[in-house]
């Protein structure tokens, strides 16, 4: 072995030594002996050697290999855009605080793109924190001692282990050191943000309350792709495919398949978060420490939201997927892009090099970019040529949809709002509306992140607005209001929320079909989902490909558990039995009704190509 890898070995022994050493970690350790009532000498040596598996140098020569040698490989594939007033902006932040880096996780590129970002900006090196299932060698080897942090993929049980992340952590804020992380846990399979994680979030809120760190900054930021090769795979994983176990042969393969230029990565930054400040607000509410977590995460995703741009891949895909398997021509795929293109106009959507779609090349130009990567099919021997989703990749465009989804969805709540409310119903028209709207926020909060209720309702209003402005005035009866939906520039639910509303569904569905009296196997009720979901495609019962997927099962459990469905002890008297399978069979009814309120804006839309009658 070479003096030079000798001598980062030692290196990384060293700071290791160097956080052992420190008063308060060996403070902590007591207080944890103490608590586990085990021997402190065992304690130590086992959080020894947690610590000397997690710690991390920056080490010149492998930094460079990180840059120079693992970064082409994974960042080829895309033109880099990022903003670079807001890179400046982050230098002056940096000078007085430590800058924690939350971005969206879409790619394996992420890290190597922002590190670029950043390293050309003139912006110090991020102590970057990832899985452990990415330290084989060579690369855990290199990222190790290039200020990764590689920590266990699940140490929740393990009480040595979390005070050894935990202290870690705080050590390398209290020395001024930049972290990034992807508080989604793990690469996106649906292209838009998953819940967030929060274990090291709260790390960092210790760190705050005990003293060890001042302040730091959270920093959103929003990695969006025009393209990603490995989305397919993605897409095959989240619809029950074995995910590839990462190694030195993944690697080859992953690195081969990056090697042509697909598109365009943009990198926008969010306004920063003062972790300090964050808690002083917190304080003054009297919350509790849990909740205020939940509240920071919450914040630092919706501020992602706002600077994510709308790429002309997610607009196009966006309208294309609302019309299932027909294939469109130019003409007829311009007549859907066009009103999406104004609302994001006039909504002040941030853009994604968006404006190539005002024309009909650069709208030609996306459509075969798309077809180029098999996400869109092209027919070009007939009359005209005709473009539409590729069969078996509705999932992959949907990918795509997803990044921008979030800037929609409330004008798709606004129009399930106003088509679920029928003349049956006693009431004020539009307050059973507004109440529906509410409703279906609540069945999709594990899905988005939606305003606190006085703001959505404000949003709402605003999206109701847009779509007439005299709104207040045509929704009196329900064919007012169907009138006022026919006559809007555009419809979208049909769009937006199929595949999540009957992914919710197909769960809702199965878990009616459970014993109340059984425990809920999640996993197990998730692979039952799978093959259901594929059988009611099959059978025409649902219609959106895109709704196998275990991420939305997952989120739809959630809710279920929310919603008091997913006892821990399962009941044991009958009545009490009773109640929890007709809760059950409830909030499937709820799923069937929104799932048809979606049809029904659909029917709608191909409607509105028909006159309407006097």
């Amino acid at each position: 072995m070479n003096s030079t890898l000798l001598s980062v070995l030692r290196s990384r022994k060293h700071s290791a030594r160097e956080v052992l050493a420190t008063q308060r970690f060996h403070q902590q350790l007591a207080v944890l002996a103490r608590r586990l009532k085990r021997p402190l000498d065992e304690v130590t040596a086992e959080a020894t050697i947690g610590l000397e598996e997690i710690v991390t140098v920056q080490n010149p020569l492998y930094s460079a290999m990180f840059d120079y040698g693992l970064g082409p490989m994974h960042t080829r594939a895309w033109t880099v855009e990022a903003d670079y007033d807001d890179l400046a902006r982050l230098r002056k932040l940096n000078a007085k605080n430590p800058l924690v880096f939350l971005p969206t996780h879409r790619s394996y590129a992420d890290a190597f793109i922002l590190t670029k970002v950043l390293r050309e900006n003139g912006l110090p090196r991020n102590h970057i924190l990832g899985g452990n299932n990415l330290g084989f060698f060579p690369l855990g080897t290199i990222i190790r001692r290039s200020g990764g942090v590689l920590v266990r993929r699940s140490f929740k049980d393990d009480e040595v282990y979390k005070l050894v992340v935990r202290e870690y952590l705080g050590y390398l804020v209290a020395q001024g050191r930049n972290l990034e992380w992807y508080m989604e846990g793990g690469r996106s399979r649906t292209g838009k943000l998953r819940p967030p994680k929060y274990g090291l979030l709260r790390y960092l809120v210790d760190a705050i309350e005990s003293g060890v760190a001042k302040d730091m900054l959270l920093m959103p930021v929003a990695i969006t792709y025009d393209q990603l090769h490995e989305v397919g795979v993605m897409a095959a994983e989240e619809a029950g495919s074995a995910k590839t176990k990462e190694g030195l042969r993944w690697l080859a393969g992953y690195a081969h398949g990056q090697q042509k230029w697909i598109g365009t990565a943009f990198v926008r930054f969010g306004e920063a978060l003062s972790l300090r400040e964050a808690l002083q607000r917190a304080d003054a509410e009297k919350e509790g420490s849990k909740w205020t977590v939940e509240k920071i995460a919450f914040e630092v995703f919706q501020r992602i939201n706002r600077v994510t741009p709308v790429t002309a891949p997610a607009l196009v895909t966006l309208a294309l997927l609302g019309v299932r398997d027909r294939a469109l021509t130019l003409p007829e795929v311009r007549g859907l892009v066009d009103p999406l293109l104004e609302f994001a106009v006039q909504r002040g959507f941030p853009s994604g090099q968006l404006e190539s779609l005002n024309d009909d090349e650069g709208l030609l130009g996306t459509l075969n970019a798309l077809a180029k990567s098999g996400v869109v099919r092209c027919h070009e021997t007939g009359a005209e040529a005709v473009y539409g989703i590729n069969p078996g990749q509705h999932s992959v465009a949907a990918f795509y949809r997803n990044s921008a989804i979030h800037w929609f969805v409330n004008r798709a709540l606004t129009e399930l709002a106003l088509i679920s409310v029928d003349g049956s119903i006693e009431g004020d028209p539009l307050e059973l509306a507004w109440e529906r709207g509410f409703a279906l926020r609540d069945l999709l909060k594990f899905d988005f992140f939606f305003s606190d209720r006085a703001t959505f309702r404000d949003e709402i209003k605003a999206e109701a607005l847009l779509l007439d402005p005299q709104f207040r005035e045509h929704v009196a009866t329900p064919a007012a209001r169907r009138r006022l939906l026919r006559k809007a520039p555009f419809l979208i639910a049909h769009r937006v929320l199929p595949a999540f509303l009957e992914a919710y569904f197909i769960v809702a569905d199965r878990l009616a079909t459970v014993a109340p009296e059984k425990v809920v196997d999640k996993e197990a009720l998730v692979d039952d989902c799978v093959g259901v979901g594929r059988q009611y495609l099959l059978q025409h019962r649902l219609h959106s490909p895109e709704a196998i997927s275990r991420e939305l099962y997952r989120n739809a459990l959630q809710l279920a558990g929310n919603r008091g469905l997913l006892p821990k002890t399962t009941p044991t008297e009958a009545t009490a039995m009773d109640e929890l399978a007709a809760r059950r069979r409830v909030f499937a009814d709820e799923l069937d009704t929104a799932v048809k309120a979606v049809a029904a804006i659909d029917e709608l839309e191909q409607s509105r190509l028909k006159p309407e009658p006097e």
